[in-house]
């Protein structure tokens, strides 16, 4: 069948070529040039998108303030957090401009990205310091421009295999998936996971007779077109302990089984590293496997018994957990579970969080996602569910798993809820020294984001200002602490890097050097950090491209 539509639409894009003709050979005045580029707007409107997520591009403060300024991370020096681990990192500030610096350090690089923005509910949802009501017309058109802008970052940030994970509620889920499947594309979309957000009605009578939604969603979105394969649980798994060059392992003794009856043979009885089985007795395993142990060195024997290295390549298990979209408040908790959590964590129930995802939920999106050192990205944190996920990941499931995260400052969330459920957690002590836990290894960066004003100014006006900020970006892209670090530094300038050769004493436990992509190294400093068996890591140009210009 005829395709209507797209034969009205070629109809009239002939019909303004031939006016565009006729205007083209009769003038050449102001009008006929107004003319022609009015035909122009009309055609680039029918030739327009005619399926999928239309909507109005609505510029933000935000987008203004990024066209006159260019955004830099300062720290907090005194809300650092130290209890080991990884370095992990809580930005405080507008999360596109904190999203313009992540494309600069970590393009490529994040494996699992989870955001919960804010539902637009007519009451949650603010933009340009206003709450969008019901009653916007742009209502959806705003949501839509701005998770957009977003999001289309986002992707840019993803590691090649990297997953996002979407929360989102039944106001914008339809506005979401095609916001994605316009970024990612639908054939990246992977599922819907359900979430049995709450078990209970809401209170009054009249409630308890309505539709009661019981189920929030969270969209996935893979960055390849490549499958993937998520780690999922083992049921009947063992736990592996020790560890050597080979791998990880568990000790087991190499058993003895009776001779008699049909799996009694005389070729299970043989000495294994001088030992025989008892009188009567066989080993449980052959021979061959014997050999085989013997010769990966996986055998001793210990106070007259043999005992062997097991492997997990060398054991089958019960069967496989599938990563299931849907899951249950039992075993993943609920809103309301959730902000029981926080209010213990906190010590206060006045945070002014109603709506808090679980941290059970959290963690098993990012181990099924993540590898042992997978960097996570939360920019709508919030409380911080995402980053004390990440922690417990790595104490649940073993590895070195990192997060930045961000959020703005409304209302001191950053400072007041975010932080101090993160220092928290990380300790075991809350604000009022009173004892929540023992705490989780890991340490945590806490970054301010600045604006440097460029409107007007020639690059040099302002060059100097950005490269005092380069020590953060440094820090963020490698997951390092360079404060009163004695073991990496970085340098910036010629002169720096002449003090530095000079104060050898100075820096005799130096093994690493960040140092500027516009600083010359002499024949003599590059001969002392050769000497000193220094590794030398250039600070890229792409970190502030505008002193480029």
């Amino acid at each position: 069948m005829a395709n209507i539509s797209k034969l009205h639409r070629d109809d009239l894009l002939d019909k303004i070529s031939q006016i565009r003709k006729f205007i083209e050979k009769s003038s050449r005045d102001e009008n006929s040039a107004n003319l022609l580029r009015y035909l122009n707007e009309i055609a680039k409107d029918v030739k327009g998108k005619k399926y999928g997520l239309v909507f109005e591009e609505h510029r933000e403060a935000i987008d203004e303030e990024l066209e006159s300024h260019i955004p830099v991370l300062v720290e907090e020096e005194k809300l650092f957090v130290d209890n080991g681990g990884e370095q992990n990192f809580l930005i405080e500030g507008d999360n596109l401009a904190a999203l313009k610096l992540l494309e600069k350090t970590h393009k490529g690089k994040i494996d699992v990205i989870y955001i919960d923005p804010p539902y637009n509910t007519g009451k949650t949802f603010i933009y340009n310091d206003h709450i969008i009501g019901d009653d916007d017309a742009f209502k959806h058109s705003k949501y839509a421009s701005f998770i957009s802008e977003r999001i289309s970052i986002a992707k840019k940030l993803l590691s090649p295999n990297g997953i996002m994970f979407i929360s989102v509620d039944d106001k914008e889920q339809s506005t979401m998936r095609l916001v994605c499947d316009e970024i990612f594309s639908e054939s990246h979309f992977l599922t819907t996971i359900g979430w049995e957000k709450r078990t209970k009605c809401q209170n009054t009578k009249t409630a308890k007779k309505m539709l009661q939604p019981k189920v929030e969603y969270i969209l996935v979105y893979k960055n390849t077109s490549k499958r993937i394969e998520f780690n999922c649980h083992v049921i009947g798994q063992k736990d592996y302990p020790e560890k050597d060059e080979a791998g990880i392992y568990r000790i087991e003794e190499i058993g003895q089984m009776g001779k008699s009856g049909v799996r009694g043979r005389a070729s299970m009885i043989f000495p294994i590293l001088g030992i025989s089985p008892n009188e009567g007795n066989q080993w449980k395993l052959g021979k061959d496997t014997i050999l085989e142990l013997i010769e990966r060195k996986d055998i001793f024997k210990k106070n007259g018994k043999v005992y062997r290295k097991v492997r997990p390549g060398d054991e089958s298990f019960d069967s496989i957990k599938p990563f299931w979209s849907l899951f249950f408040a039992e075993q993943f908790g609920t809103a309301e579970s959730a902000k029981r959590e926080l209010d213990a964590i906190l010590n206060k129930k006045d945070h002014g969080f109603e709506t808090v995802k679980p941290t059970q939920m959290i963690e098993e999106l990012i181990f099924q996602a993540s590898n042992d050192n997978s960097t996570i990205l939360d920019f709508f944190v919030g409380s911080g569910t995402t980053a004390q996920s990440v922690l417990e990941a790595n104490v649940d499931y073993g590895g070195k798993r990192k997060f930045i995260v961000c959020t703005n400052n409304e209302n001191n969330i950053c400072r007041d809820i975010t932080y101090q459920r993160l220092k928290t957690v990380i300790t075991g002590k809350r604000k009022d020294k009173s004892k929540y836990s023992d705490g989780l290894p890991g340490s945590l960066k806490y970054f301010r984001i600045d604006y440097v004003p460029i409107s007007e100014k020639v690059y040099y006006e302002y060059a100097d200002e950005l490269l005092l900020h380069i020590r953060e970006l440094v820090e963020l892209e490698n997951g390092i602490n360079l404060n009163n670090n004695t073991e990496i530094a970085i340098i910036l300038t010629d002169e720096e890097m002449a003090e530095f050769v000079k104060n050898k004493k100075k820096n005799l436990d130096i093994k690493k050097v960040y140092y500027g992509h516009n600083v010359l190294l002499s024949g003599a400093q590059a001969e002392f950090m050769k000497e000193r068996n220094i590794k030398l890591n250039v600070i890229p140009d792409y970190y502030y491209q505008e002193l480029e210009k």
